[in-house]
């Protein structure tokens, strides 16, 4: 079944969505016990205990979310004293426990930042704290100030402060792009510069697509030059771990027809991919003998019931093993609390029918 075929239409016949009430208190406890210490650090327990800032932000979400203000002030302190940069509200991208220096590159991510600022936002007006109000505000001036670089096409999101720019090219995570973070902040610190960096995150999204299926790179290089996308030089030309929030994000912000997120739907609606697979080489079209994490089967699961308009389940927290995947499950059972109650009511795309 192509692209075309699936966009043809729609169809009556689909089962209704059954939106919200996903993401339960159960989740959250599972998480916040095994993950996050007493001192508010999130442990990443795939990487030797490190805590990375994608971490701590994720976590303050997910706190608010479920009106822990407790929780969210220890994982906010934390955040704010140990991964503190000299010179804005960014935060430092890890901390590693027990190192003599345990904040050896003070470089930030910007996941990490926008999540946090993300969080923060919403913090503000959940609990009608001004103090969350101000930060989350200084998180909005320096990612407007430090992580966003003017381009012909529009404003492109950096993935750290330093070491994304090359002389031909940018470097460029399409996972990064969070449309719901822009939004928060834009409310805080209004500027023409968030709608640009939305519309290019889907520009992007939908551009920067590779290999026989025609699915999102988790890095990409952008031509300084024209803007033309291709896979960036170095990393793994894969679609995995961090290709695997593009669906994810696109479905969080109502993105539901993005031609990326309908390509990963008809990949992994196919028999031989529907326990979705690790990863892809976007060159050789080689995929992953073994199949991905829980993380991964969430946003896969997710992307498939948005486009065929219906959802059994997805996978409960308690599932994964490892943080990561932990927190990409809770991502997604809090994407389709959002987002499906706003497209119970969108019929499936025609002729899409996971095998």
């Amino acid at each position: 079944m192509s692209a075309p075929a699936i966009l043809a239409g729609h169809a009556a016949t689909a089962q209704p969505i059954q939106p919200g009430g996903l993401a339960e208190a159960a989740d959250w406890e599972n998480f916040r016990r095994r993950f996050i210490t007493h001192d508010g650090r999130v442990v990443d327990n795939g990487n030797a205990g490190a805590t990375h800032s994608e971490g701590q932000g994720a976590a303050m979400l997910f706190a608010v979310r479920f009106d822990d203000r407790a929780t969210f002030d220890r994982l906010l302190r934390f955040s704010r004293q140990a991964l503190r940069r000299p010179d804005d509200s960014l935060l430092a991208w890890r901390y590693q426990p027990g190192a003599a220096v345990p904040v050896a590159d003070l470089n930030n991510a910007t996941d990490g930042d926008l999540l946090a600022g993300w969080a923060l936002a919403e913090a503000a007006g959940r609990w009608s704290s001004g103090e969350y109000r101000r930060l989350a505000a200084q998180v909005a001036r320096d990612v407007l100030k430090r992580l966003v670089l003017p381009h012909a096409d529009g404003p492109v999101l950096l993935p750290g402060a330093e070491g994304f720019l090359k002389p031909d090219h940018v470097l460029v995570n399409p996972g990064y792009a969070m449309p719901n973070a822009f939004r928060a902040l834009a409310a805080l610190v209004p500027s023409p510069t968030w709608a640009g960096l939305e519309a290019m995150g889907r520009q992007v999204a939908d551009r920067a697509r590779f290999g026989r299926w025609r699915l999102p790179a988790d890095w990409v290089a952008l031509s300084r030059g024209d803007g033309r996308p291709v896979l960036a030089p170095g990393p793994a030309p894969r679609f995995s771990y961090d290709g695997v929030r593009v669906p994810l994000h696109l479905i969080w912000s109502g993105s539901v027809a993005a031609p990326a997120l309908l390509a990963l739907a008809e990949f992994w609606a196919e028999p031989e991919h529907a326990a979705a697979p690790a990863w892809v080489d976007l060159r050789s079209n080689l995929i992953a003998p073994y199949r991905g994490d829980v993380g991964i089967q969430a946003v896969a699961q997710l992307t498939v019931a948005t486009v065929m308009g219906r959802l059994s389940a997805l996978p409960r927290v308690e599932e994964a093993t490892l943080y990561y995947p932990a927190s990409l499950a809770m991502q997604c059972r809090l994407a389709w609390q959002d987002i499906g109650p706003r497209i119970a009511t969108v019929p499936a795309v025609e002729g899409f029918r996971p095998g």
